[in-house]
């Protein structure tokens, strides 16, 4: 199964009608919630289990003061809080929002906007005290929290003030997303071990390798999310064995390089391009005003710096198609898809590009006449053209799914998804025709493996409209937790995180366990291996990380 990764996730907060499918009474489940604060006591509580407060809460002016982060991180356990005290300003940052608490000259700043203050802040304990007063403002700031006119109210016989909110969560589809079963246990290709420091699959069972050092040589063991060019690069196979291994002194990366080859990046030298044995196949640097893409067909884009212009290479480096397009790019069933300038013409700022196809030759099989163009699949490629219309072409040209449409996501399973300028969104096949339709909104994202999420808008109160995620296949709804492993399927299996232990596995297309869940950390499946690592004490009491790979059940 082709391994396809989720585009780009979101770009900004859609405007439009609320849409309408069958059988949903809301897109949100509305959980309210109550605070209460008693005054002279540390007695805080959230829905009336007691919450971390460790000073008292008091009165000032007539005004209950409690701790900013207190109640923030009540609110919400990921909400964070930076104090600058030179400046007296506290910031809180809530679901990508960040608000200001200026101390010094009593107010609070949600972006460009002052919220109503009520009472005075203060630091006293070493805490930031805000009236519960003002949280009714700054709770509103919120998409996410309906706060009515009477959140706020007082108990003067005990003492307690309380607040109360509903907040909103995206309701889910039939959520199937409990994987049954238990797996089994790994069956290892390389087996876990603390050599590396990270191993990526490069297809056709290799894989690179490599080990963290720092300049003194000693070794670091960093994870992976570390980064540093002080690095000695290994090439495996896919028992482990060591085939090619170099040194950080002499190598800043060693990569795949697409059809076979390798990329090795020499510090301060040229790079090289080598066969799997090691053998030079030819290098490159700036001296000669190119770089080189990875390797496609037997093609590499590569481009002049000197002129800017693209054109392609062989695997010996020889240049064989000239450089002479604006932008080029990998080639596909036979052929790639190359932009060229038009010339500036007037009343014009700019020259403009035009994106056609190319074949093997360099010649021209499809004209450049569309302001964008992507890869062939399958006999078919999605293009663009000047007025922003999107459609599917042939290798003749012939659109054969006309270019009306503002969003198209590639074919799965004979199927795509296609979105109108209306907003709605079908369900169409390889000749463009409706299948059905799926939902009207403003904006869809594909990720992957027939999965696409779209924002909708729906009122959750008078005059007050919420975003939310929704993700659909070809056969309506997915809760979104299905969505999260089904979008990784490769080869017929996904990295899950079972949600008791925190530890990951393999899940099937049927959602049951294949591999069970006993790593740190997994990717996908390729060619029938996946990389793996674990997290380890040593015989010396420090932590590391073990990395290996493990092999595919079928």
């Amino acid at each position: 199964m082709k391994k396809i990764f989720c585009m780009a996730l979101s770009a900004a907060l859609l405007a439009g009608s609320v849409p309408a499918y069958a059988a949903e009474e809301s897109l949100f489940t509305k959980t309210p919630h109550t605070f209460t604060a008693k005054v002279g006591t540390t007695e805080f509580t959230k829905d009336g289990a007691a919450q971390p407060l460790d000073v008292a809460i008091y009165t000032k002016n007539g005004y209950t003061m409690l701790p900013l982060r207190t109640f923030m991180q009540a609110l919400d356990a990921d909400a964070t809080l930076a104090w600058s005290n030179g400046t007296k300003l506290a910031e809180v940052t809530l679901h990508d929002f960040t608000l200001t608490f200026d101390i010094n000259g009593n107010r609070i700043w949600a972006k460009s906007s002052q919220l109503p203050v009520f009472g005075q802040m203060e630091v006293k304990d070493g805490r930031v005290f805000v009236p519960l007063r003002d949280w009714e403002g700054v709770l509103k700031c919120f998409n996410r929290y309906i706060v009515d006119a009477d959140a706020l109210s007082w108990d003067a016989e005990t003492k307690t003030a309380a607040v109360q909110l509903t907040e909103l969560t995206a309701a889910t589809a039939n959520d199937t997303s409990s994987v049954k079963g238990t797996g089994e246990a790994a069956v290892f290709g390389i087996p876990l071990t603390e050599r590396y420091d990270d191993i990526k699959s490069i297809g056709g069972d290799y894989f690179i390798a490599k080990k963290y050092v720092n300049t003194a040589g000693d070794i670091l063991g960093g994870p992976q999310e570390y980064e540093n060019q002080q690095a000695d690069w290994f090439l495996l196979n896919q028992q482990g064995k060591v085939l090619l291994q170099y040194s950080n002194k002499d190598v800043l990366r060693l990569r795949g390089f697409g059809d076979g080859f390798l990329r090795l990046d020499r510090r301060y030298r040229t790079d090289m391009i080598l066969d799997m044995e090691g053998n030079t196949q030819f290098t490159y640097g700036y001296d000669d005003y190119h770089d080189v893409g990875s390797f496609s067909e037997g093609l590499a884009r590569a481009m002049n710096y000197e002129e800017g212009k693209c054109g392609y290479v062989n695997t010996k480096g020889e240049e064989v198609i000239p450089f002479s397009f604006y932008s080029a790019d990998a080639f596909s069933e036979g052929l790639a898809a190359v932009g060229v300038d038009l010339p500036k013409e007037e009343g014009r700022q700019s020259a403009e590009t035009r994106y056609g196809y190319i074949d093997k030759k360099g010649g021209w099989v499809i004209e450049p006449k569309y302001r964008r163009a992507f890869a062939f699949q399958d006999g078919l490629a999605k293009v663009e053209d000047t007025d922003r219309n999107i459609g599917y072409i042939d290798k003749t040209g012939k659109e054969v799914i006309p270019l009306r449409y503002t969003k198209i996501t590639n074919f799965w399973n004979g199927k795509a998804f296609a979105q109108e300028k209306s907003g709605e969104v079908f369900l169409i096949d390889r000749t463009g025709k409706k299948l059905k339709s799926i939902i009207t909104g403003e904006y869809i994202s594909e990720c992957g493996n027939g999965i696409i999420f779209i924002e909708a808008k729906e009122q959750v109160a008078p005059g007050r409209g919420e975003y939310v995620r929704l993700y659909f296949d070809e056969n309506g709804r997915v809760s979104e937790k299905d969505a999260e492993w089904r979008m990784r399927l490769s080869e017929g299996l996904a990295p899950y995180q079972d949600e008791k232990t925190g530890k990951y596995g393999y899940v099937g297309e049927d959602g049951t366990w294949v591999i069970a869940p006993t790593f740190d950390f997994a990717r996908d499946f390729k060619d029938g291996y996946a990389v793996v690592s674990k997290k380890v004490t040593l015989a010396n009491g420090k932590a590391d990380v073990q990395w290996g790979t493990v092999c595919h059940p079928i």
